[in-house]
């Protein structure tokens, strides 16, 4: 077994690789220990146990697979999620940005033809004004 080491060989300065050599040297000297005999016996027990034993609910499986299963399967179930999450997100945004404009006001035909008629009328006679003042400046313009 290892050799206990006097504090002035502690204190010593020690490189990586010595150091890295005395580990394994201690590592390659140990003596794993045996086993009970009854090791197997009760192993084999506590696993009859926990196959018979029901079912959990789909969120504790949920949570043990997402806690010791694989990360990589679950790579496309996560995009998945997200991209849920995302327009789920987009969606309430565009909902809640709707709402806060005011609605439109609903002019009845009658109405719009008139407005359209009055707009008519007004550049009928902005072109009859014109007209006339053409007029006026042409006849006092012959005059001279």
């Amino acid at each position: 077994m290892a050799t206990i080491l006097s504090s002035n060989e502690r204190n010593k300065p020690v490189s990586d690789e010595q150091a890295m050599h005395d580990v394994m040297a201690l590592l390659d000297e140990w003596q794993a220990p045996e086993p009970s005999p009854w090791f197997d016996g009760r192993m084999m027990a506590r696993f009859r146990e926990e196959q018979q034993r029901a079912p959990e609910g789909w969120f504790a499986r949920l949570r043990y697979r997402m806690q010791f299963g694989n990360p990589i399967g679950y790579r496309p179930v996560l995009a998945g999620a997200t991209a849920l999450l995302l327009l789920a997100g987009g969606g309430s945004y565009l909902e809640l940005s709707h709402m806060h404009q005011a609605p439109a006001t609903s002019t009845s035909r009658t109405l719009q033809d008139l407005q359209v008629l009055d707009n008519n009328d007004q550049a009928i006679q902005q072109m009859d004004q014109l007209l006339d003042s053409d007029d006026n400046n042409s006849n006092s313009g012959s005059a001279l």
